[in-house]
Formats: structure tokens, C-alpha cells, sequence
């Protein structure tokens, strides 16, 4: 099953627009790696199975991508993210 983007954007006030955007982009990135993983294992087919985790490395790329703008845009994502990396060492 794919994820429902929750948020009701019309809803949403203006300067958290784009942080709204940056994460429904990445939970559709991350339901294409789902995807493309969860075929991969069911294909016999090794040529398949190398296409499709070819493309669902594409996708972890871009949910990189947005989350490395959504980490500029949204400050208290970004000190969560320090704070957890940093309790992590």
C-alpha cells in the first residue's frame, strides 16, 4: 500500500509550505524503493532484478537530496537531526 500524504495543504500556513512539499516528496521516493525492493525479490529474471535495484538506488538518492534541502529549510528538523547524530558517537 502507498502512503497517503496527510497534510491538507490548503490548510497549511504559507512558511511551511515547501517543508509540507520537501516531505510528501520524500515519502513518495520512499514507497518507490519499496517498490522497486519489494520486485526485485519477487522477479526471477537477474537482469530485472538488477533494473530494479538500479532505479531504487536512484530513489534513496533523491530522498537524500530533498532531505539535505529540507535540513536547510526547516531549523528544528535540523537540530533534532544534530542532536540525535551527535548521541549516536
Amino acid at each position: 500500500m502507498l502512503s497517503e500524504v496527510l497534510a491538507d495543504l490548503e490548510k497549511t500556513r504559507p512558511e511551511d509550505l515547501d517543508k509540507e512539499i520537501l516531505r510528501a516528496a520524500m515519502i513518495a521516493e520512499l514507497d518507490a524503493v519499496n517498490i522497486y525492493e519489494q520486485m526485485s525479490n519477487l522477479t526471477k529474471s537477474e537482469e530485472i532484478r538488477k533494473v530494479l535495484l538500479d532505479i531504487a538506488r536512484e530513489e534513496k538518492i533523491h530522498v537524500a537530496m530533498f532531505e539535505t534541502v529540507l535540513l536547510q529549510a526547516d531549523e528544528e528538523f535540523l537540530q533534532v537531526y544534530i542532536d540525535y547524530a551527535l548521541a549516536r558517537r
